[in-house]
């Protein structure tokens, strides 16, 4: 951001369905000159290093930084580009959260709560271009982690891609971690050779004795 540019004020109230107009609006597709490519040695192999002296069989997984030219444009908006589907999308959410840049709709977090294991699923996270340097992806994350305690969830998990450099970068800066790598988790189509990542946060709640 320029020294001559105004900070917008940011606020965030609940999200509703009038909300996607606005939200369909916004571009929020992305382009990368870098991504994540995954090494896999399938195999068993003898781990030397193991501190007991014993050998064991393990697999080897590893998340390679790769540049790539030319750069990479991701259309987020795949099977959901018209308004119906917005709506349909948020109405179907337990919770989320809009950001407001000077009464303006920048961004959004969609939530849900999976019972059978008590986390937060950030279903969807959208911030439009024009609002990625003030921080309201980083606000919409805290809103998540707070919703999530409401709900007597311990962690907030999203699933991710790995060619989403840009995201998987962001979300590390804000205390998320990958939690696992799923190479066969995009149907048959143009996104069946990306990389799923799940990432998540432990969430601190009263009951940790902290």
């Amino acid at each position: 951001m320029s020294m001559d540019e105004e900070m917008p004020h940011i606020e965030v109230r609940a999200i509703h369905v009038n909300d996607a107009p606005a939200l369909h609006a916004l571009d929020y597709n992305f382009e990368t000159d870098r991504i994540y490519t995954l090494c896999v040695q399938n195999r068993l192999m003898q781990d030397s290093d193991d501190a007991g002296g014993n050998d064991r069989p393990v697999f080897a997984f590893e998340l390679l930084e790769k540049q790539v030219d030319p750069p990479i444009y991701k259309n987020l908006r795949e099977g959901e580009e018209t308004l119906a589907a917005m709506e349909e999308k948020i109405r179907g959410v337990e919770g989320g959260y809009v950001a407001l840049a000077d009464g303006e709709v920048a961004g959004a977090i969609l939530l849900r709560v999976e019972e059978w294991r008590s986390v937060t699923l950030i279903q969807d996270i959208i911030v439009g271009h024009q609002y990625r340097r003030y921080g309201v992806g980083s606000l919409l994350l805290n809103c998540a982690a707070d919703w999530a305690r409401k709900c007597d969830c311990w962690a907030i998990i999203l699933e991710t891609q790995n060619i989403n450099y840009p995201a998987i970068q962001f979300y590390l800066r804000n205390g998320l971690e990958v939690w696992s790598i799923n190479p066969h988790f995009y149907p048959p189509g143009p996104s069946a050779h990306e990389v799923a990542i799940s990432m998540g946060k432990r969430l601190s709640t009263s009951n940790d004795g902290n």
